[in-house]
């Protein structure tokens, strides 16, 4: 019995709602077209409304509810309109749009309408939910990219360190090695020519002499190539591409490989950090030139304009396997280095190589740098 009951006045509860649908089923056509028309007239949902025109709202005769799946699919509806930029506003507008072209075929009976306003409210929770549903997905999307972002620029600065930490180390070892040899060879001749003065041996101390001279130039050959390494002094007071110019006319002339540079496209000065990490990344790209390459012959080209500056380093080397490389860590750490100093400035890097085999023509690597030149640091 008390089943009975209960489901009686579930089917009363119901019954208001059965026959506004019934009353409106007729005019289903004529409740579409309409409620669009106005979707139209509505102009700060404008951009939207064909969009919106495709939400999936039923009027279906006999039916005491919208179809079992449209909380559902509406639901979903809500996340495809959230991806695509529709304001949740528009969204409520959109509803209350479509509620107000149902209430013009209801002739004012009172207890359908406020069952189709129950109706709608429950339509428009079922969007708003799918709504949030999305921008809950895309906060933690976003907060894993910063988190990935983070973790990504901790590991750079750890490894930024440890290269300048090695930079030093090399530093002090060529200082060492070349400059301090020189320099402790010289204090010895000055020693023994300043004996030979006093025995007047002058044969020997013009002999002596000579051989000071060719140290202390071996000496200045030392402290250019390694003030040159860091960083030419042409740079500051020429430019940055006389700098790039006279930087590959040592290496080629250091290393015998041929060295092409087209910058004919440059048409935008650059900003020094910019300048800073493409000059890095044409060394970096030039030491495995000569390090791993066996090329005989590298293409250097350089292009910019109001929006990006692009730097590409072609060799016709022996190639390799990119990811096989990126595999290995110790092994890829030079081209994460220049990855890292690209993409800090938000450009990005691509490698390209094809290893040499019987079957292939051609091989050698590419490196392309691209660097964004806008923004509101761009100076």
């Amino acid at each position: 019995m008390a089943h009975d009951v209960t489901t009686r006045m579930a089917s009363d509860s119901k019954r208001p709602l059965i026959e506004a649908f019934e009353s409106l089923s007729a005019n289903a056509t004529k409740v579409q077209a309409n409620w669009r028309r106005m979707l139209k007239q509505q102009q700060a949902c404008l951009d939207w409304s064909s969009l919106l025109g495709a939400l999936p709202f039923v009027i279906a005769k006999d039916t005491a509810a919208p179809e079992p799946d449209l909380e559902r699919r509406l639901a979903q509806q809500g996340q495809d309109l959230a991806s695509q930029g529709v304001p949740p506003e528009c969204i409520t507008a959109a509803v209350d749009q479509y509620l107000e072209s149902c209430l013009a075929f209801l002739g004012g009976r009172q207890e359908q309408i406020a069952a189709i306003a129950n109706w709608t409210s429950k339509c428009r929770s079922a969007l708003l939910k799918g709504y949030a549903r999305f921008a809950s997905e895309e906060r933690r999307l976003l907060e894993n990219r910063i988190t990935k972002t983070e973790r990504r620029s901790q590991d750079f600065a750890v490894q930024l360190g440890e290269a300048y930490e090695a930079e030093r180390r090399r530093l002090a070892q060529d200082l060492h090695d070349e400059i301090g040899h020189d320099l402790i060879v010289l204090k010895l001749y000055t020693e023994v020519i300043a004996m030979d003065l006093k025995k007047k041996d002058i044969r020997q101390v013009r002999r002596k002499l000579g051989e000071t001279v060719k140290l202390i130039q071996h000496a200045l050959k030392s402290v250019r190539r390694l003030t040159f390494d860091l960083g030419p002094e042409v740079w500051h007071e020429q430019g940055f591409l006389p700098a790039v110019r006279l930087y590959i006319r040592q290496f080629a002339r250091r290393t015998g490989i041929k060295v092409q540079l087209n910058a004919a496209a440059m048409r935008a000065t650059l900003p020094a950090r910019c300048e800073t990490a493409l000059y890095r990344v044409l060394q970096g790209a030039l030491a495995n030139v000569a390090a791993h390459a066996n090329a005989k012959a590298v293409r250097v080209t350089l292009s910019s304009n109001s929006d990006k500056a692009v730097l590409k380093i072609q060799d016709d080397g022996k190639g390799f396997n990119v990811g096989r490389k990126f595999g290995a860590p110790p092994e890829s750490y030079g081209l994460r280095a220049m990855r890292e100093r690209i993409e800090l400035l938000g450009g990005n890097i691509h490698f390209e190589s094809r290893p040499a085999s019987r079957r292939s023509v051609q091989c050698g690597t590419t490196v392309e740098a691209q660097l964004p030149l806008q923004g509101p640091d761009k100076e």
